[in-house]
């Protein structure tokens, strides 16, 4: 892997690695942009198959954390921290304790969110070092679960998307599946009960199947193999990035695909394969930016109320998003990277008249 050509792409600014051996601790951090603001750093812990991968990933997720705060015109910058091992041998209270020490030393211009592998209860170690963490449960003096405002403001995004391409206004009675039911897949899934939905779903794990099962009987499972063939209205990708091969997207029977990735595709020739089929492709970070709003709100200090009245910003960026792209005949990804870039550009030349 040519480290700075990947950087580069993404105009990535800093790419740090640390390690503390003592504690098994060996972490890559991303930092692409802080032109808007501190940057909020998507934290996992994940037993990669190689260090080139665990790069990609740190380097990916910071991009498009830079892209979702931009494109909502909120005052959040995008970074990453990967941390590599085992999470069931590498785990322990001054594992994270001493993350939280290292956060310390930017002294504000870093902060850490949870994401795969790293759970509530390592937060609250990380806490006990550092107050640069964002994404709480109320019990912690934050706005709640970071996977539940993720998938309200992808239910916003959904509902922007049905308007434009099926002329309604709600999601009752639409045939949604749903690839993926973990901590935000299945809170999508309670969600799309809520708007009366059709719901089916699918993932690797039974368990996690079952756990919905046992709340919702009327929900219908399909295996992993079969999800691509659903005819559905909405398809929502919630399982993991670049999940989606070419050969698979030839598969696709619905309408709209999106969901809580950034990135549901291994290629950009499966974008070109579905504008063929006429379905409406909304990339994830558009969408599943609902973790940007609680994120910013906590930051500043704000309530759970004002947060929640902020969730339809999400609806409407889309719609904006959409309607742009089909005005300028440009896939919806152009139009959202074009867009996000420019704001970040023109936030920096007024930072320079300082």
């Amino acid at each position: 892997m040519n480290i700075f050509s990947h950087m580069k792409k993404n105009s990535s600014r800093e790419l740090l690695f640390f390690e503390e051996e003592s504690l098994s601790l060996k972490a890559i951090v991303a930092i692409d942009s802080i032109v808007l603001g501190a940057a909020m750093a998507s934290t996992k812990l994940i037993n990669y198959n190689s260090e080139e991968a665990a790069i990609s990933d740190a380097l990916d997720t910071a991009y498009y954390n830079s892209l979702k705060a931009a494109l909502l015109k909120r005052s959040l910058g995008g970074g990453s921290i990967i941390l590599l091992g085992q999470p069931k041998q590498v785990k322990s209270e001054m594992y994270f304790r001493a993350l939280g020490i290292f956060l310390n030393r930017w002294g504000g211009k870093l902060f850490l969110t949870k994401s795969t592998g790293v759970s509530y209860p390592d937060i609250k170690q990380v806490m006990r070092e550092s107050k640069f963490v964002l994404g709480l449960q109320k019990k912690q003096n934050g706005l709640g679960r970071i996977s539940k405002s993720r998938a309200k403001g992808l239910i916003q995004g959904l509902l922007a998307a049905v308007k434009h391409k099926l002329d309604k206004n709600s999601l009752e009675n639409l045939e949604v599946v749903v690839q993926g039911v973990g901590e935000s897949g299945s809170e999508l899934v309670k969600l799309l009960i809520e708007q009366k939905a059709k719901i089916t779903i699918t993932d690797k794990i039974y368990d996690k199947i079952k756990q919905i099962q046992d709340k919702v009987n009327a929900i219908k499972v399909v295996r992993p193999e079969d999800v691509y063939t659903q005819n559905c209205d909405i398809f929502c990708s919630c399982a993991k990035d670049k999940i989606i091969s070419e050969e698979n997207a030839k598969l696709l029977n619905c309408k709209i695909i999106t969901g809580t990735r950034n990135v549901f595709f291994k290629n950009t020739a499966s974008e070109k394969e579905l504008a063929k089929a006429n379905i409406l492709h909304i990339p994830g970070y558009i969408v599943n930016s609902g973790d940007v709003l609680q994120l910013e709100n906590e930051k500043n200090g704000f309530s759970e109320k004002k947060l929640a009245s902020e969730f339809i910003d999400i609806y409407h960026n889309t719609l904006s998003l959409i309607q742009l792209a089909q005005e300028q005949k440009k896939p919806i990804s152009e139009v959202a990277i074009a867009t996000a870039e420019k704001y970040i550009a023109d936030v920096a030349a007024i930072k320079m008249l300082k």
